[in-house]
């Protein structure tokens, strides 16, 4: 994906793919690194953590659209529901950061409004500090790895609208 609505190059595509390779080989300390070297490259401005995370979120959003539906995008508001494994809802308001910023940015990529994704998605993590910039792409790269790896729902969970 090279998405200029959201500030998203080739080489943030290609960096994303390589982290997801990571994640998809099971090679999670490589993955860390990879994402530490990452987060801690301050060679441009803004940095390539940004673009990358970016590139992340909206993949996790177009891999939800893909297998849920194209109604899962719209101009109002996206609610997303998170089971466990055995089926169980978890309240969304328990997860802790990084868990909660990756929900809340692929909601808004769902939303459709690119230009408030945008400005939602970056300068991202500004406000945090190197392990919580860390932890959140890391999360969300294992997220769009373990979303890639679902089956397509034939009934999914009833939409709000």
């Amino acid at each position: 994906m090279n998405d200029k609505s959201l500030g998203i190059t080739r080489t943030d595509a290609e960096i994303g793919g390589y982290l997801l390779a990571l994640a998809d080989s099971k090679a999670y300390n490589e993955l860390t690194e990879a994402v530490g070297a990452l987060v801690s490259s301050t060679d441009s401005h803004p940095p390539p953590y940004n673009g990358v995370y970016r590139w992340v979120v909206s993949s996790i959003a177009d891999v939800l659209v893909s297998k849920l539906g194209p109604e899962l995008r719209g101009d109002e508001g996206v609610a997303l529901t998170i089971r466990t494994t055995g089926g169980a809802e978890v309240d969304l308001s328990s997860l802790e950061e990084p868990e909660s910023s990756v929900m809340k940015a692929v909601a808004d990529v769902l939303a459709g409004g690119a230009a408030e994704a945008r400005v939602k998605l970056g300068p991202v993590g500004l406000g945090m500090d190197w392990i919580s910039r860390l932890e959140m792409l890391v999360e969300a790269v294992l997220w769009l790895d373990k979303l890639l790896d679902a089956p397509a729902s034939n009934t999914p969970d009833t939409l709000p609208w």
